[in-house]
């Protein structure tokens, strides 16, 4: 929970226009660059932590690091690529910051599916030219229909949170400040806490956890943090919540987790 909500920190710091109004007239271009700059920065390294993230998992080497789990390559390669959900949970964030003020049209939602479609393809084909797969119905199905899961597959996930988003924004401008974060902390008792709990299960999927994130990051466009909170309480918050899950899942049992 302390790591979403810090991450939505991150974004927020990020993205913040802190000027005084009678200023704004006056901004150069250049640190209007300066501050995208920064946000484009976070976006990369973000991507490179999903990048590294698929490498471990789909590159074959899971069952050799299980073969040999301490061993210090596969120890290496269990903290490269466990940043998978960090990555995702960072994207989303950003989409709720930015989109909490603004509007889903026809074009924007085209535009999406296009970009889909089209890494779709040129990745199918570039598999079908090196031989990496062989021509069949179930390829040619896959590559036309991308979507093909709302389980915990992001691409469909992310298409039926994106066309969410109208409905979301009219929920929260229907909130205040107090009732926005009422809504939050129990969807983080729901999520977050409750799932810790030894003997519960609690089943989730993208789409749910993204309405989370994104009622959290919008809250924080909206409101700003409700609470001061400095780099060294952060610091000590992230190391009690990495010690309950460490203890209740066990190491291998985070590592598998975080790899999924």
């Amino acid at each position: 929970m302390f790591r979403v909500i810090r991450i939505c920190t991150c974004v927020h710091e990020a993205g913040e226009n802190k000027i005084p109004a009678y200023k704004q007239i006056h901004e150069t271009e250049s640190s209007r660059k300066e501050r995208n700059s920064n946000l484009e920065l976070y976006r990369i390294i973000v991507m490179l932590l999903i990048v590294a993230h698929h490498y471990v998992v789909n590159s074959g080497l899971m069952s050799v690091m299980k073969e040999e789990p301490l061993h210090i390559q596969s120890i290496f390669l269990y903290l490269f690529g466990m940043w998978g959900k960090t990555g995702i949970n960072c994207f989303v964030m950003i989409t709720g910051y930015f989109m909490c003020k603004s509007h889903i049209s026809l074009r924007k939602f085209m535009k999406l599916l296009f970009e889909i479609y089209f890494y779709n393809l040129i990745i199918t084909g570039t598999f079908l030219l090196t031989g990496y797969c062989s021509p069949s119905f179930s390829t040619v199905f896959y590559a036309l229909v991308p979507i093909q899961s709302f389980g915990v597959n992001f691409v469909a996930c992310f298409v039926v949170f994106y066309l969410l988003i109208p409905f979301l924004n009219l929920l929260i401008q229907t909130m205040n400040s107090k009732l926005h974060l009422r809504l939050i902390l129990l969807c983080l008792l729901v999520y977050s806490m409750i799932g810790t709990i030894p003997k519960i299960t609690l089943g989730v999927n993208y789409v749910s956890w993204f309405v989370v994130l994104y009622f959290i990051a919008s809250y924080i466009h909206l409101y700003g943090f409700p609470i001061k909170i400095s780099n060294r309480n952060w610091g000590w918050a992230d190391l009690v919540v990495y010690i309950d899950f460490y203890g209740k899942r066990g190491v291998h049992g985070v590592v598998v987790y975080c790899l999924c």
